[in-house]
């Protein structure tokens, strides 16, 4: 899997990393869905698979709707490599689920720290984030019950 990952220096590359953060997750979580290993887990796998997929549909047309207006903004604080996530699985069950817990934990990072940069702009774009991080967040603590 090659998903471009830019630097982020605007909300416009802001919105592109975003949309290739939620890919990724969207594909790890799908193949782990098809892991043998993890087949008693496979409807809660694929459905955050399908979650992250829609998202990338939501990003891409908050971007073309919305956001013509700020999308070149210069931003700052965000530096790519904080948020780079993982790109394949572990071998084990429990180290799957790990990666994945920890992907949502990241994405949960990367929409929280983009929601404080995101105030006062055009559509309530924080909120929007703010609701990604509560999603993630979820999506995380629900791969840790899966673990145990």
């Amino acid at each position: 899997m090659t998903i471009e990952f830019p630097q982020i220096t605007s909300f416009g590359t802001l919105l592109k990393f975003a949309q290739a953060l939620d890919q990724t997750a969207a594909d790890l979580e799908d193949q782990a869905a098809g892991l043998p290993a993890l087949a008693e887990h496979q409807a809660p796998l694929a459905a955050m698979s399908r979650k992250h997929a829609r998202r990338v549909g939501d990003l891409e047309r908050l971007a073309r709707e919305r956001l013509n207006e700020v999308v070149l903004q210069p931003l700052s604080g965000m530096a790519r490599g904080e948020y780079l996530p993982p790109t394949t699985l572990p071998d084990d069950a429990a180290g799957i689920l790990g990666t994945l817990a920890g992907l949502e934990d990241l994405s949960a990072r990367f929409y929280g720290d983009a929601a404080d940069r995101a105030v006062n702009l055009l559509g309530g774009l924080d909120r929007t984030f703010k609701r990604f991080v509560k999603e993630d967040r979820k999506r995380a603590e629900a791969l840790k019950n899966l673990a145990q």
